[in-house]
């Protein structure tokens, strides 16, 4: 779990890469739309407060709602914070080319309303991808796909701010960190 790094748990090259560790606080972390975990990393989410928002719990609810739910926790409308969507939290039905595929994920709609819902908040302040893969993507419908939802997404940020983007982005002490993993 790559997180484990940036929580001060990983290995340690990384983990004194940026200094005294850790870079961000367990609390500040939710993981939203786990459907696999390995044991070491299950093992990890027992010990620790590190928020997770199960797959199953997303479909069941509604993304949209779970998104809004995952914002608060992560006391989104106070302090700024950073969305890192890992790919293969798409149910490989949907979206193979990922590095790590599996079944059981988020449907490719459940990922498009939750990030409606992220990218459209006003202390949003950094997007990153990861876990596309090209090899397993030959014909490159995966990355237009992917292309197309990321445009929309941010295009709707861009094009229809809401009434409280105009407002100044909070100034925290701290910056919380989101995860959709």
């Amino acid at each position: 779990m790559v997180v484990a790094h940036i929580i001060g748990k990983g290995a340690p090259e990384l983990v004194r890469f940026w200094g005294e560790p850790p870079l961000v606080r367990e609390p500040d972390i939710t993981l939203f739309g786990i459907a696999r975990l390995d044991p070491p990393e299950q093992e990890l989410l027992s010990r620790s407060p590190l928020r997770h928002v199960n797959a199953s719990d997303i479909q069941a609810r509604g993304a949209a709602a779970s998104a809004t739910d995952a914002l608060n926790h992560l006391h989104a409308d106070s302090r700024e914070f950073v969305l890192h969507l890992d790919l293969d939290v798409i149910a490989q039905e949907e979206f193979p080319p990922v590095v790590v595929p599996g079944s059981g994920g988020l449907s490719f709609e459940d990922v498009r309303a939750a990030l409606k819902v992220i990218l459209g908040h006003k202390n949003l302040v950094g997007l990153d991808i990861a876990q596309y893969n090209p090899g397993k993507d030959s014909n490159g419908d995966g990355g237009k796909k992917l292309v197309d939802l990321l445009v929309e997404s941010l295009s709707a940020r861009i094009e229809t701010p809401t009434a409280s983007s105009n407002e100044p982005a909070a100034q925290p002490e701290e910056s919380s960190a989101g995860t959709t993993a």
